[in-house]
């Protein structure tokens, strides 16, 4: 398999798109709602989701042991992970309508650590005094998504051994990209959107990302053909064509991992680093404090808008360099194969 790719570049391009929806979204200011119009935080987590299943399948088939593919699973999301939510905790502590006092003997404060470092964000999103005037008191929203993420990393491996047991590369595949589709669309009909967005309802395009990555060599023999299918595919999904989001996941996955392995004038786009994940849990919590002290309003929105991405974007950096970095490259398990981060 050709490793030039701009993977690097897709999910930096789908964290800003999450970013700018964001800030459309939290900003509440209605000079900065344009952004909505070309930017949208579910299609980037699906394009997460995506390369993620193309990337984690390459992954686990180039490690030689199921313990060194959960340590390199763990080194990526973990360290990262664990310092913005100690950060959260203790630096927000300043910007707290509470005083230290009150906010450290509260509960929620220490409810918040405990769920939030075992990934169960939805039990306890919010800190005692902060952002009680947004939209939401949520300090860090995009964290849902990395459970699901660990999610995916657990299932992996049995998916694998399932397709090594059977030898049905295709029926297993399609099987779960089935289900995850009947689960959602069961959801949707309950009308349950928090339950819809958990692991089973994203599964199709993890699924997809995999499926992929098995029929790499077919994909890019076939690749016109296939673009411009999806292409199609997606045009009549956003036409309302019955039964048209039934393709929708295989669609946009196809659309990606093409786009990935043939636009080679951004495959150096992560030289310098990998800044994605660091843009992508540090964005959230930095909206909501410029919008609780409602810089949005007192100040020029589109610059207050610029300086929410070059904050976001220096914690980015930060957090590759101190802490995500410094985590890969320890332990490699042979320095011939490269770590995707993921």
């Amino acid at each position: 398999m050709n490793n030039k790719n701009c993977f690097d570049f897709l999910r930096f391009f789908f964290a800003a798109n999450i970013l700018l929806a964001h800030i459309s979204e939290l900003s509440q200011n209605k000079s900065l709602y344009f952004l909505s119009n070309f930017s949208n935080a579910i299609i980037g987590i699906k394009g997460f989701f995506i390369i993620s299943g193309f990337l984690v399948a390459k992954s686990y088939a180039n490690t030689s042991s199921l313990k060194t593919y959960f340590i390199k699973r763990a080194k990526r999301i973990l360290p990262a992970y664990v310092v913005v939510i100690l950060l959260s905790v203790f630096v927000f502590a300043y910007f707290s309508t509470y005083s230290f006092s009150e906010y450290f003997s509260a509960s929620a404060t220490y409810k918040y650590l405990g769920w939030n470092l075992i990934f169960m964000n939805f039990m306890q999103p919010c800190l005692p005094g902060l952002f009680e005037n947004n939209l939401i008191c949520a300090v860090n929203g995009a964290l849902w998504t990395l459970k699901i993420e660990e999610g995916f990393y657990l299932i992996l491996p049995l998916i694998f051994y399932v397709i090594r047991k059977t030898k049905k590369i295709s029926l297993v595949l399609i099987s779960l990209y089935v289900l995850s589709l009947l689960y959602w669309f069961v959801m949707d009909y309950f009308n349950k959107p928090v339950l819809a967005k958990q692991l089973p309802g994203y599964l199709s395009y993890f699924v997809t990302g995999i499926f992929l990555f098995l029929n790499f060599e077919f994909i890019m023999l076939h690749k016109i053909k296939l673009f411009f299918l999806s292409i199609l595919f997606l045009g009549a999904y956003y036409l309302s064509v019955p039964y048209a989001n039934l393709f929708y996941p295989a669609a946009f996955g196809t659309i990606v991992i093409i786009f990935a392995y043939n636009f080679r004038w951004f495959n150096n786009f992560g030289k310098y680093g990998d800044f994605t994940y660091g843009l992508y849990i540090y964005h959230f919590p930095v909206i909501q404090l410029f919008r609780q002290y409602n810089l949005f309003e007192k100040y020029n929105p589109f610059i207050m808008g610029a300086a929410v991405i070059l904050v976001s974007l220096l914690f980015a950096v930060l957090s590759w360099f101190i802490v995500e970095k410094r985590f890969l490259d320890r332990f490699k398990e042979n320095k011939a194969i490269q770590i995707p981060a993921v």
